[in-house]
């Protein structure tokens, strides 16, 4: 029979009193589906490699836990769950002095159901175990986590020799977009124009809210999820007019952050973080026109703002050699933001 006569999880019976045989393919196919169908570490900390204590001839592998897709020859739809409960220090084997060697540390699935000897107990295994090899598995299941640059004639691994491979299982853990077109309500001279310069007195970042002014949608308040480890982000300037026969250039970012101040974080800043910075240039020219202003940048999301709800806000300015209103943000004018915050693999120091 090609379908499995009995869904996972089937209780059966009489009236629900249990009785039915579950399959364990359709365990991991369950594992398969809810997992996406992906190999990697659940969380940013999990199953991290590092150097000993003291470094010696091996490696410490840390606690976590993974998914990990079947690759065996014929299955298809199945994955297994793998957990280390404290850490594991794995042996590599010392480099001769004909040269060095390029390993990888990965943790390889043997499930006998499909290939290899019979493991130590048929109850208790293993059924999973630590690899440190200068290949990797063709037809076998296995989660890749490190790989080690060797030199010759060594037999201690130092931190330096490891290259962290992990990958987040499901590393998307939320969204959010905020569309703004502006209104009548908003064309206000005070607001549209920008007139503050790119740099203050001090030479630090300084520029204004654009568009600017009390009331003006020049910010969103969005909540950061506490996993997030790092957002895209994906910010637009739309339908900005170049003012006739001035010559108006500077740069263009967003802040970020979960207080504000009166530019007085490190730079200028009225946010404590920021994204990288962007140069606009109008053209001069005599009549009026419409130009955009795009912003993309890939940021870590700093410890203090995850699990809380911070602002976004778009500021510019102006460079000091340049014409002052020359760019304005009017009723026709909008602005637009999309994020996407996610987890990669992150050492607990890295932010």
């Amino acid at each position: 029979m090609a379908l499995y006569p009995v869904p996972w999880f089937t209780t059966g019976g009489i009236e629900g009193e249990g009785g039915a045989e579950n399959y364990g393919e359709l365990a991991r196919a369950a594992t398969y589906a809810g997992t996406m169908a992906a190999t990697g570490i659940i969380e940013p900390a999990d199953f991290r490699v590092t150097a000993l204590p003291t470094p010696g001839a091996a490696v410490r592998v840390h606690k976590g836990s993974a998914v990990i897709k079947s690759t065996y020859p014929g299955v298809f739809g199945q994955s297994y769950v793998v957990q280390e409960r404290d850490y594991t220090d794995v042996p590599v084997a010392a480099t001769g002095s004909s040269g060095g060697a390029t390993k990888y540390v990965y943790l390889l699935i043997e499930d006998t159901q499909f290939t290899g000897q019979p493991p130590e107990s048929v109850e208790d295994g293993p059924y999973n175990s630590y690899h440190v090899t200068t290949t990797l598995p063709q037809f076998q299941p296995y989660l890749l986590l490190a790989k080690i640059n060797q030199p010759a004639s060594r037999a201690d691994i130092q931190p330096s020799m490891i290259e962290d491979l992990r990958e987040v299982a499901n590393p998307i853990v939320g969204q959010f977009t905020f569309a703004r077109p502006r209104l009548m309500a908003d064309d206000d001279p005070r607001q549209n124009l920008l007139t503050a310069r790119f740099k203050g007195a001090n030479g630090e970042w300084y520029g204004e809210y654009f568009p600017g002014g009390d009331g003006s949608p020049n910010e969103t308040r969005q909540f950061i999820p506490q996993r997030a480890t790092h957002m895209s982000v994906r910010a637009d300037w739309l339908a900005i007019r170049g003012v006739s026969g001035l010559n108006c250039h500077g740069r263009y970012w967003l802040e970020y952050g979960d207080e504000y101040r009166n530019h007085t974080w490190p730079g200028g800043r009225q946010l404590e973080f920021a994204t990288q910075q962007f140069a606009f240039d109008t053209t001069g020219t005599q009549g009026s026109y419409r130009l955009n202003w795009a912003l993309m940048d890939q940021v870590p999301i700093p410890k203090k703002l995850r699990g809380k709800t911070i602002r976004f806000a778009f500021k510019a300015g102006v460079s000091d050699d340049a014409d002052r209103d020359g760019v304005m943000m009017n009723a026709l004018s909008g602005l637009g933001l999309d994020v996407t915050f996610s987890m990669a693999p992150v050492d607990s120091d890295t932010i």
